[in-house]
């Protein structure tokens, strides 16, 4: 797959949807292209997180073990995890492994901070879309709390 096909893949994803053509080109160049084969782990649930991950062709699944068991997800290509390890240090919410051969961009929190730096006219942009949808995540746990405290509502 060619730059210009990564530039083009990431210019449709979330947050990079928010930055100009120069910004997302930084972003592509920078990157690394990493190589799964099925079944190869790209990160454990609990690790300490310093990207994020563009998912350019095959699927990962990531699992994530909870009160309720074990919940998987498959992110297919054209789908970017662990969007918040590239704004901090966060620690990964579940496990990701190559479901089948997969490659993967690997874009680390440094590059998106510079390329933030660089652009602050769409950092702002991106940081209050961040906001909005921290605010709505917020806003649907509390309605969960609520209703495992009166589940009559």
């Amino acid at each position: 797959m060619a730059l210009a096909d990564d530039i083009e893949r990431l210019s449709r994803t979330r947050p990079f949807n928010l930055l100009p053509r120069e910004a997302i080109q930084l972003v592509a160049f920078s990157a690394e292209k990493r190589m799964l084969s099925a079944n190869e782990s790209l990160f454990e649930e609990g690790d300490l997180g310093d990207c994020g991950y563009f998912v350019l062709s095959g699927a990962i699944i990531l699992t994530a073990r909870g009160h309720a068991g074990e919940r998987a997800h498959i992110a297919h290509a054209g789908t970017l995890i662990g969007e918040n390890a590239m704004v901090a240090e966060v620690h990964r919410p579940s496990s990701a492994r190559a479901r089948e051969n997969s490659i993967v961009l690997r874009i680390p929190r440094q590059v998106f901070h510079r390329v933030l730096g660089e652009f602050p006219k769409e950092a702002a942009r991106i940081r209050a879309n961040l906001a909005t949808r921290m605010r709505k995540i917020s806003g649907e746990l509390e309605e969960l709390r609520r209703r495992a405290i009166d589940p009559v509502r």
